[in-house]
């Protein structure tokens, strides 16, 4: 079977205003507590809050693979997401990255900075994955998770998408903020109404939030989630 939009879920590297953006954070914020980035992906988000004096963990399968290979591979995937947005590229905006290669030279520097950081799994980088998460209830007091959940549309089912919410919630204290609400064909997930209404029977209060910031076409909202 042919997959949809971009196909096999890829490790990504995104800098640190990126990701304040897409998830609508600013930096207090993000300083406030402990911040879980799952999944993390060869992004520097965890280092740079730490560099500003806050707590994150990134939490990874892909964290099992030596740090050079790792590396690698992020750099082989990126390229692989530069052909497709190539093919594609009316479906994206230019307004937070000027031009292809301004997205290159931002990601590749965010990459550089993943890289010096990043020495093989510790408490900083943890190898997991959702929906099974190595962390106490509670144990941060922001959750972050981008590009995995509603990204990929041939890859997790809905049962799938609200048992890894499930888990985000649990180990999350005051928020969950996921994104994007929108898969890699540039469709928005259908079932995303059918999934707040069976968490907010269970006490989760839960809000679609626009954020300033559109890359893909149409991808500029971002799932808050309160637990009960």
């Amino acid at each position: 079977m042919e997959l949809r939009g971009l196909g096999d879920i890829i490790v990504s590297s995104r800098p640190y205003g990126e990701y304040t953006a897409m998830f609508g954070l600013t930096d207090d914020e993000v300083l406030a507590g402990p911040v879980l980035d799952c999944p993390g992906g060869a992004g520097p988000f965890g280092a740079e809050v730490r560099a500003r004096g806050g707590e994150a963990v990134s939490v990874d399968p892909a964290y099992a693979q030596p740090p050079g290979e790792l590396v690698a591979r992020a750099r082989v995937e990126f390229d692989r997401g530069i052909r497709y947005l190539e093919q594609n590229r009316d479906s994206y905006v230019w307004t937070f990255f000027s031009s292809a290669d301004d997205l290159r030279r931002r990601r590749m520097a965010a990459l550089e900075d993943f890289a010096r950081d990043f020495a093989g799994p510790d408490d900083r980088y943890v190898v997991a994955s959702l929906p099974g998460l190595p962390f106490a209830d509670g144990a941060f007091r922001l959750v972050l998770s981008g590009y995995l959940l509603f990204a990929y549309p041939d890859h997790l089912d809905e049962a799938a998408h609200e048992v890894a919410l499930r888990e985000l919630l649990r180990v999350a204290r005051d928020e969950v903020r996921v994104f994007p609400l929108i898969d890699t064909a540039y469709v928005r997930y259908p079932a995303i109404d059918d999934l707040r209404r069976r968490l907010g029977e269970d006490g989760v209060d839960s809000e679609v939030r626009r954020v300033d910031y559109e890359f893909q076409r149409g991808g500029d909202e971002v799932l808050v989630l309160r637990p009960g």
